[in-house]
């Protein structure tokens, strides 16, 4: 009786170590989900995808050139980006920054981009999250009494989209 027992309480301990680690083993995203929400994000191609250091490390193709971007592979937030190349052809726009890399915008720049399209005081800028990753959230109390969202991009500064709270 005494040998079942003890069989009976080490399979119990098997089974709980398994599946604290198949538990603790799964990443909230996988790296191809990561890639797919990088690429409709950024509106490019993955060309390349890594995993080091606990990161998804992606290369990605827009329009802009390409980039190396960063993903902590367990939570599937951005946490870096960097230009590796340039499009050939010069821009219309100077963009900030040296010419291999591009620095995410500030919470003020980016604040100060969505009021020049929504004129008014701004109420809060946050990095936005899940499908708002990549870019800011600005609230803006709009000249006309209304309350605005506006989502944009971190890095390239353009507006995704405004929308109005009634």
């Amino acid at each position: 009786m005494k040998k079942m027992l003890i069989v009976l309480i080490l399979a119990v301990a098997a089974a709980a170590v398994f599946f604290l680690y198949q538990l603790f083993r799964q990443p909230d995203v996988t790296m191809a989900e990561a890639g797919e929400k990088l690429a409709q994000q950024y509106n490019g191609t993955v060309i390349k995808s890594t995993e080091e250091n606990g990161q998804f490390v992606y290369m990605i193709q827009v329009a802009e050139g390409e980039y190396k971007v960063a993903v902590d592979s367990e939570t599937g937030e951005l946490s870096g980006m960097t230009r590796t190349n340039q499009e050939a052809a010069p821009s219309k726009e100077p963009k900030q920054g040296s010419e291999n890399t591009t620095r995410q915008l500030t919470p003020e720049e980016a604040g100060q981009i969505a009021l020049k399209q929504v004129p008014g005081v701004i109420d809060e800028v946050e990095l936005g999250d899940e499908e708002e990753a990549g870019s800011y959230i600005v609230d803006i109390d709009s000249e006309n009494g209304e309350e605005a969202t506006v989502q944009v991009n971190a890095v390239s500064g353009d507006v995704i989209s405004i929308s109005w709270d009634d």
